[in-house]
């Protein structure tokens, strides 16, 4: 019989909050930006986190910087379009 994937998932770590400055981030994304010490607390919006990123992005190769970084980028994109 096949395990339930869904049962070793955090669920409350993935919901959306809002942080400071107005950026949507989870708990999750939160930790990964700290792991790599991109303070999301001192950007103004999205561009600039995305900014920050992209510039570690440039030094290490890590998926779930990158996963965090397509996450930020697509709500950028919709919430930003046909305004």
């Amino acid at each position: 019989m096949m395990e339930n994937n869904l049962d070793n998932i955090d669920f409350e770590k993935r919901f959306l909050k809002v942080r400071k400055h107005g950026l949507l981030l989870s708990d999750e994304q939160v930790e990964v930006l700290d792991r790599y010490g991109i303070n999301y607390s001192n950007c103004l919006n999205n561009t600039e986190l995305l900014y920050k990123i992209d510039s570690v992005l440039d030094e290490v190769d890590d998926y779930e910087l990158e996963r965090v970084a397509e996450e930020i980028a697509e709500r950028n994109y919709y919430a930003n379009t046909n305004k």
